[in-house]
This record gives C-alpha cells, sequence and structure tokens, in this order.
C-alpha cells in the first residue's frame, strides 16, 4: 500500500506543521493544495512562503496552488456556493496529484487534523488487510487552546483512507444516502467501507485553535450570516477557560472538559 495525503488549506497554518510533523513519518507522500485568494476573494499574503518553508524541509513532497472560481449572483454578492464548488476541485485534485504520483490510497485532510501514531499504524495495517474501498472516524474536538475538548463529542465522522480505483471521485452524486455523516465534499463512492470505533482511532481535530477565528469564520464555505459570525468570533475573542464553553460556526454551543495537550501544540 502506498498512502498518500493531500491536504487542503487557505488559512489556519499554524495548525499544519503540527500535522505534518505528525503525518510523515506514517505516509508515503504529501502534497498540498493550497490558495492564496479565498472562496470570497480575501487574500493570505503569509500562506505560499509558508509552504515553501515546509517543502523544502522535506514535510511536503508537492505543492499546487489553486485559483478558486469566484462567481456573484445577481445582485453583485459573491455566492456562498462558491466554497462548495471550490472544496470539490481542490480535493479533486489532491486525489489526482496523489494518484499521478503512484498512490494506491489516500487521505483528504485539513491542516488541522492530527492522529495517534499507535492507532493510526494499526488502522493502516487493518485496512490493508481488510481489502476495504473506505474508511471512516469520528474525531476530538478541541477549542480556542488545545487542552479544551468538545464534551460530549460530536457525533460527526471524517474520512479516513479511501482506495483510489479508476472512478474515484468526490462528487454531489454521493451526498445521500451515506454510510456516516461526513462532510459531503469530502465523499467518494463507499463501496466496502469500515467503520472504526472510537477506542480504535480517532482523529483529533483542532478546528477552533487558531491565532486568527475571523479569517476561518469569514472564509468558510457554510452558510452564514453576517451577525452569526460576529457572535462567533466575539465569543472566541472573550473566552477565558472551559466554563465559557464553545461556540461553533452554525451557532452550535458545546461544553468543554481540560485535557492534556497531546501533541505539545503551541499557538
Amino acid at each position: 500500500m502506498k498512502l498518500g495525503v493531500a491536504y487542503n488549506i487557505f488559512d489556519g497554518e499554524e495548525m499544519l506543521i503540527h500535522s505534518l510533523r505528525n503525518l510523515r513519518p506514517m505516509v508515503d507522500f504529501i502534497c498540498v493544495v493550497y490558495q492564496t485568494t479565498s472562496n470570497f476573494g480575501n487574500i493570505n499574503e503569509n500562506l505560499e512562503p509558508t509552504l515553501e518553508k515546509y517543502k523544502s524541509e522535506g514535510l511536503i513532497d508537492k505543492l499546487f496552488k489553486y485559483e478558486p472560481k469566484i462567481t456573484k449572483d445577481d445582485k453583485g454578492v459573491i455566492r456562498w456556493q462558491n466554497g462548495t464548488e471550490n472544496e470539490y476541485e481542490k480535493r479533486n485534485l489532491g486525489l489526482k496529484i496523489c494518484r499521478v504520483n503512484g498512490c494506491d490510497t489516500f487521505m483528504t485532510i485539513d491542516c488541522d487534523e492530527l492522529y495517534d501514531t499507535k492507532q493510526f499504524l494499526w488502522a493502516k495495517e487493518d485496512f490493508e488487510v481488510g481489502a476495504y474501498d473506505t474508511s471512516f472516524t469520528q474525531m476530538k474536538t478541541f477549542y480556542k487552546k488545545p487542552i479544551y475538548e468538545v464534551t460530549p463529542p460530536e457525533d460527526y465522522y471524517c474520512p479516513l483512507f479511501y482506495r483510489i480505483k479508476p472512478d474515484t471521485s468526490f462528487t454531489y452524486a454521493f451526498a445521500n444516502p451515506y454510510p456516516v455523516n461526513i462532510d459531503p465534499t469530502r465523499r467518494v463512492k463507499a463501496g466496502y467501507s469500515r467503520i472504526y470505533q472510537r477506542d480504535e482511532i480517532e482523529m483529533y481535530h483542532y478546528a477552533y485553535v487558531r491565532h486568527n477565528l475571523k479569517s476561518k469564520v469569514t472564509n468558510t464555505s457554510a452558510q452564514m450570516d453576517e451577525i452569526s459570525k460576529q457572535q462567533v468570533c466575539f465569543h472566541f475573542d472573550t473566552f477565558r477557560n472551559e466554563k465559557d464553553g464553545a461556540l461553533f460556526i452554525g451557532l452550535q454551543p458545546f461544553n468543554l472538559k481540560v485535557v492534556e495537550n497531546k501533541f505539545n501544540i503551541e499557538i
């Protein structure tokens, strides 16, 4: 099995270094599909030099700069659907790059996703021996700092390993139904699936561990009004400790608990 990883990134690069160092020893190939202009026309000037640095250090094998398609409605307002459409494009580009570089299995991930080494290596072998087409795992989600974990955990999944076949692609056709609840832009034809239990492997998702949450909220592909975005950012900026709880995109409130900083992440 030759395992490739395709990252999809616009911002949040402060977490990317931790994810790269985590996965690099356990995978065979890493590419990053990135954009310096967001799906809504905002610019990240710091991303490209950072990625070039990581590539020179051997943490990244291939970089691909993506130019997002940005369209407006009849009132001249940028369509929020741009985000979803561009996400499909980028994930398919990552798949293509892994395919042409000889990978037969791959992961499509974001910059804030990490794994326990022992669990990951076990699941990798289990996936290969079981001859599965796709696999999925649940996650632990963190807020503000790597010591604040959402409790109870989200009832949500992320893709783990996907077998690369001639017809493998990300498309709207697999939006519903699907074996598990995951981001529609990260779905391929499920085929013979392995759904891992939490005690087998979980993804550590540092989704809200950021220098600047405003950039994430402003450029999300999720549909949100401006007042809701302001509320999410205000809660993040005024957060003191776990007693304040978390407020996610979509105005979803969550309780938090204090845990160890498993990967020694410093933000």
